[in-house]
Parts: C-alpha cells; structure tokens; sequence
C-alpha cells in the first residue's frame, strides 16, 4: 500500500481508503432494489469482517458519517482493539431534519450534538479530521460553522478540520476559511473540481480526499440497473467501460475509475465505497497496477460527462 500526505497535516493516508456509508444503511444501485431503496447493507458480521481485512491490506483511512446509518456503530465495534492502526473521519450535521441549514446558536447546538453522539459510537474522545456534511456555499458565507469546528479542535475534539462539499463554488469557500481538507467527489465523468479547485487547494496547503470514484455505482456494473431516464447516462458508463477495455491489458470499468483518480497527485486519497472483501480486493488490484501514462490519463480525460445533472446523483431521483 502507498501513502500520501494530506496537505499540510501531520496525516498520511493510504492512497485507498474505506467508505462506509454502504454498510451502515441500503445506498447506490443495486440489482434487489432497482430504483427504490439502494443495495441493502452486508450484515454486522461481514461489516466488521471487511473492515478487519481492510487493515490488514494496509488501508489506514475511514471515512464515516453521523448521517450514515449505523456505521458509526460498525466503525467503532470493528476498531475497539485497533484504533492505534485507523485514523478515522466523521461528519458533523449541519441542518434540522427538512435539510435546512440551521442560523446562529442552533447551529453551534447541532453541531456539539452531533459530534458528541459520533464520539461515543465510534468509542473515541477524539476524531483525526472532523467535516462538515454537505457544506454548501450559502452556509459557509453565511454561518460560523467553520468557527464551530476550529472550537472543537482547540478542545481537543478533532485533530483537523474540513468540509465535505458539492459543485466548485463551496471548496474554494472552504479553502478560503482554512480549512485542513476537503472531501470532494471526482471521477472519470465529474472531472469538474480538477482546474478549478485543485490548484487552490495546492496552494493553500489544504489535504483533498476523493469520494465518488464510481459515482454511486454508475462506473460499475450497477450502472446497468439506472431507469429509462438516466439512459445517457448509462451511455457514459458503457463508453468509459468500453475505453477500458481496449487497454492493454484491459482493466474493468471500475478499476480505470480508481487507476484515473489516484492518477491525479492533488488527491491524498480515494474512497472506495465497496461492501464486501472481493470488492475491495478488486480495487487493491486495481491500486497496484502499473501508474497510466500520460496519453492513457488524457484518453478518459476526454470521457467526461459535461450534464450537470448527470453528475449529480441526488438529481438521479434514487436513494
């Protein structure tokens, strides 16, 4: 396994990381739920299995979140006696129960409520990189929550601070407000953040993790159970699989997802949300395969989807 710094931070990240939002709760496409409620969760047992090899094969990086089921609860059973060998990231929520970002002292109290419960199912006094979730433009304009978690950090609650973010506008907001990292989605089809945000984050010293390597299962073979509606989509995903398989040697349309992200030196490290052992070998796989010439990065460079729509998957109208 290879390591990458995280911007400035004393941190260093393998350059695969485990997301768990699928196995804390149904998320992303599946063949049992077409178009209604997302691949079910493995169970705890095979959860916490995953996460055990997952160390054990070098990963040192997981990611979770308040607003992810019970992965919490999974992440902190599984590290109970290995938390010398993970540094763990969680997510704070930002807005009331409609999604609505919250003003002022509300804010500053959902914001201590949530990291507090995080603590105690992870069974940690601290986090390594504490986020905000789904930081939007407005709310980082517009509220203290960036203020909120330099305050958590000063008590000693997170080592480093960022901000899981969308779009190009709220990374470069965060960056501006000094923010240790941020987590953003990139791949082969959302090559958006790459002029815009990179370069400003290199220069500020700011870490960035890459979520969305797959883009919720569309770079994978799940893209085959995208409805009717998302047909340009799946077009995209089958290019992309298709521009793969023409390498020599050929790799599958998941690992020229991962071999592109980890292609870009910006990135410290890239999520793989995956849900079993297999995927995960897959993906390590994919990690040690030869680095891509220049000519290859350029070829899947040409790939990228330019509908924004198509990039959002909370537009997708799935879970």
């Amino acid at each position: 396994m290879r390591y990458r710094q995280l911007g400035k931070t004393e941190l260093r990240l393998s350059e695969l990381s485990l997301g768990t939002v699928a196995l804390g709760m149904p998320y992303g496409l599946g063949a049992e739920t077409p178009g209604a409620g997302g691949a079910p969760p493995p169970t705890d047992s095979e959860a916490i299995a995953l996460i055990h090899h997952a160390i054990e094969r070098g990963l040192n990086f997981f990611d979770t979140a308040r607003a992810y089921g019970r992965s919490e609860e999974l992440l902190g059973r599984a590290l109970r006696d290995r938390r010398h060998k993970a540094l763990v990231a969680t997510k704070v929520i930002c807005c009331d129960k409609d999604g609505v970002a919250l003003p002022g002292s509300e804010l500053a109290e959902q914001l201590t409520r949530s990291l507090h419960k995080s603590l105690r199912l992870l069974g940690r006094d601290y986090v390594d990189l504490l986020l905000l979730h789904s930081a939007s433009a407005e709310m980082l304009e517009n509220s203290d929550a960036i203020s909120e978690l330099k305050r958590f950090q000063a008590d000693g609650k997170a080592r480093y601070i960022g901000a899981s973010t969308y779009g190009t506008v709220a990374p470069q907001i965060a960056i501006a407000q000094g923010v240790d990292a941020l987590q953003v989605a990139f791949n082969i089809l959302d090559q958006r953040l790459a002029a815009e945000v990179f370069p400003r984050a290199k220069a500020a010293g700011t870490g960035i993790i890459a979520r969305s390597v797959f883009l919720k299962g569309a770079l994978s073979p799940r893209a085959d159970f995208l409805p009717a509606r998302l047909t340009a989509l799946k077009a995209q995903s089958r290019a992309v699989k298709q521009a793969a398989a023409a390498l020599s040697p050929p790799l599958t349309r998941e690992a020229a997802a991962l071999k592109f992200v980890l292609a870009h030196e910006s990135i410290a490290t890239a999520l793989v949300g995956v849900r079993d052992i297999a995927e995960l070998e897959a993906s390590l796989t994919a990690a040690r395969a030869p680095c891509w010439s220049d000519a290859t990065i350029e070829r899947f460079r040409r790939l990228r989807c330019h509908q924004a729509d198509l990039l959002d998957p909370s537009a997708w109208g799935l879970p």
